[in-house]
């Protein structure tokens, strides 16, 4: 997924959905729109609503993204996933209500996915060079010595003391994964509380639709073709839901003809082969930025079977490795919402 500030284990990636806003007619609701540089990526607001309302809205949704980057930035070393991170090893961190939630849920996710969502993927980011820049494969033999340091099972969180910890020293810990998503559920709450009905987030491709433009009966929201970055596979209609993309073709290096790209299969410390996309529809940008990635290495086969057995998700996996061999699948759910213009 993609140098975002760096807070994904994946710079600048995965996310490739373009959000085709509805021009407004006239009338007391107006379009306003801002965008900022946070969570690593463009976080773009939309708000329809009178002026008064908007601007007070915009501000306090900005703030809620701004904290939570403040909390959970890989990049920062006083974020306090940075701290836990120093920590592996050692007594476990206190941290704020909200990296609880979002390490409890990760683990929460992991159990659901039998480990192919693992927020402890980070040591292996590191392994391929995908942290710093110098991309390269590692040997057989790096794989092996670094693969016990990726088990989700090696995270203690204690909700009575508020304290997150990493079993062996070495470990790491990288929400970017669905710290992002958690950030934009965030800010779509303080919207929502600020009297706000109708608005669009987007931080680089971790979308939340809410209400929907005057006169329509929905949000257009594109999804990228991942393997013709200026073409789309099909137009989504969403109101009061989220969706999230994540696929193999924004961050990746290529050897001997081969592509490598940053979502890691935990279970082999490899990246992953064989989808080239994943996107997933959800009741929160929390639950599909997750979701989206953990249908990378879980195949199509595991994939698609969670995915059905979830109440109110829905996806689609793009399976190949190129376009020539590319094939399409999705969930009723999608089938039903997606169309081609």
């Amino acid at each position: 997924m993609k140098p975002r500030f760096r807070l994904r284990c994946r710079p600048c990636l995965l996310l490739s959905i373009v959000v085709s806003l509805i021009l407004l007619g006239s009338g007391c609701e107006r379009r306003f729109k801002e965008s900022k540089f946070l969570l690593g990526t463009i976080v773009e607001i939309t708000i329809i609503a009178s002026k008064g309302d908007s601007q007070r809205a915009m501000r306090l949704a900005f703030e809620e993204i701004e904290r939570i980057d403040s909390l959970m930035n890989l990049y920062n070393e006083n974020s306090e996933v940075s701290r836990i991170n120093r920590s592996a090893g050692k007594p476990a961190v206190a941290v704020s209500p909200d990296t609880l939630e979002v390490v409890s849920r990760s683990i929460k996710f992991s159990e659901l996915t039998n480990g192919a969502f693992d927020i402890t993927v980070g040591p292996l980011m590191e392994l391929w060079g995908f942290r710093k820049g110098q991309k390269r494969i590692p040997s057989d033999a790096e794989v092996a010595k670094t693969l016990p340091l990726v088990d989700y099972r090696k995270i203690t969180v204690d909700p009575r003391r508020s304290t997150v910890g990493l079993a062996s020293p070495g470990m790491r810990i990288d929400v970017g994964a669905i710290a992002v998503g958690y950030a934009v559920d965030k800010a779509i709450q303080a919207l929502k509380e600020a009297g706000i009905d109708k608005a669009l987030i987007n931080a680089g491709g971790e979308i939340y639709a809410l209400g929907s433009p005057p006169g329509k009966s929905a949000w257009r929201i594109g999804i990228r073709h991942p393997r013709r970055g200026n073409d789309l596979i099909g137009i989504l209609e969403l109101k009061d839901r989220a969706v999230s993309t994540s696929g193999d073709y924004e961050n990746f290096f290529e050897a001997n003809g081969k592509r490598y790209c940053h979502i890691m299969n935990p279970k082999i410390g490899r990246p992953v082969e064989g989808i080239m996309s994943a996107t997933v529809v959800a009741d929160s940008v929390t639950e599909a930025d997750a979701l989206s990635t953990a249908l990378l290495p879980s195949g199509t086969k595991a994939g698609m079977k969670l995915v059905e057995s979830l109440k109110g998700v829905d996806c689609m996996i793009v399976t190949g490795e190129k376009e020539e061999d590319m094939k399409i699948l999705m969930s009723g759910g999608m089938k039903e919402n997606l169309s081609e213009d």
